[in-house]
């Protein structure tokens, strides 16, 4: 795949096929992370990768899906979530400022990387920290930032033209409309 095509590509996609993902594959998406640019290339960043059946199902109730829709599309169903996860974490022994360009930057080599091998993904925020910490015995010196679920997409997203409304929603055949403005929106000036 083309770069450019793989950054159109990239969408949020939150429904997935329930094909196992490779340790292999999940590593590389975390070398990819681990090569993007960290402030004063200080590298607090770390990782968690959760790929067993039993600890996926833990997890799953911890993270919250996709605020805009109505809550009985937001979840995915049985038989449609993640086949894999991970849980970025800022190890605060290393770095303790100016860390949330590198998850930025990370993460996004994380999603580009896995559209590139045919994965879908959700960046997510809005997710339970302290159970999770909780769940993975992780030490208060760590910071968890966000949760990427992951798997092989059962769904599709595509772009539409802004409207007056950041929302996103589904259309009457379950495919995610994600509104964007136009670069001649965004572009505020040339000189």
């Amino acid at each position: 795949m083309e770069f450019e095509e793989i950054v159109y590509k990239r969408r949020t996609i939150r429904r997935f096929k329930q094909k196992q993902l490779s340790i292999d594959l999940l590593k590389k998406l975390i070398d990819f992370a681990r090569v993007a640019p960290m402030a004063r290339n200080i590298q607090g960043l770390e990782f968690i990768i959760v790929q067993m059946p039993e600890i996926r199902d833990k997890l799953f109730p911890l993270v919250k899906w996709a605020s805009s829709l109505p809550e009985d599309q937001r979840t995915p169903e049985e038989g449609r979530q993640p086949t894999a996860y991970i849980i970025v974490l800022v190890n605060n022994k290393i770095k303790n400022s100016y860390y949330y360009f590198d998850v930025g930057a990370a993460v996004e080599n994380i999603l580009l990387g896995a559209v590139n091998f045919g994965l879908g993904c959700c960046w997510m925020g809005a997710i339970d920290r302290e159970k999770i910490r909780e769940l993975f015995k992780i030490p208060d010196y760590y910071e968890i930032t966000h949760v990427i679920s992951m798997g092989y997409p059962d769904e599709q997203s595509v772009i539409k033209p802004y409207n007056g409304s950041f929302d996103y929603w589904k259309d009457d055949n379950g495919q995610m409309n994600v509104p964007k403005r136009e670069l001649s929106e965004i572009l505020y000036r040339i000189f």
